[in-house]
């Protein structure tokens, strides 16, 4: 009999938490690694940066902009609700299917300085996170 071989996890592997109360009653975040910025804030660094910025939760997809050179950007300059659906959020929250669109919603740019980002810039955007307590938080990727 052969065996099979085995796949080592990543003790770095994304924790993951399914959201298993109603959508009616939550209030939902985006954080996203897109390179979504809004208008009013300094776009990231395309060569490599380890902030974040912070997204008014009343912001909509017109007050965003894209700071990111290294995925294809055909879908989201058409729309950005590709990468940050914050207009079907609204949508969502008026159709009553979720409670409420958070206060503040988080994006991250390009970086390949992973250290950085796993001990320093991660803990500090949980933080953030935390203390808005949003019931679900809705991950993209760009």
């Amino acid at each position: 009999m052969t065996e099979k071989p085995t796949i080592e996890m990543s003790r770095y592997c994304v924790p993951f938490t399914p959201f298993r109360g109603p959508l009616e009653e939550a209030t939902v975040m985006i954080v996203s690694t897109a390179g979504v910025h809004h208008v009013e804030d300094p776009p990231f660094d395309t060569e490599g940066d380890t902030s974040f910025r912070a997204i008014p939760g009343d912001a909509t997809a017109a007050d965003l902009r894209v700071a990111d050179t290294h995925y294809d950007h055909d879908c989201i300059d058409k729309d950005v609700n590709c990468v940050f659906p914050i207009d079907r959020l609204y949508e969502l929250a008026e159709e009553r299917r979720i409670r409420a669109v958070a206060e503040k919603h988080f994006s991250l740019g390009f970086t390949q300085a992973l250290r950085q980002l796993r001990d320093e810039t991660t803990p500090r955007l949980v933080r953030e996170v935390e203390r808005l307590r949003p019931d679900a938080v809705l991950l993209t990727g760009g």
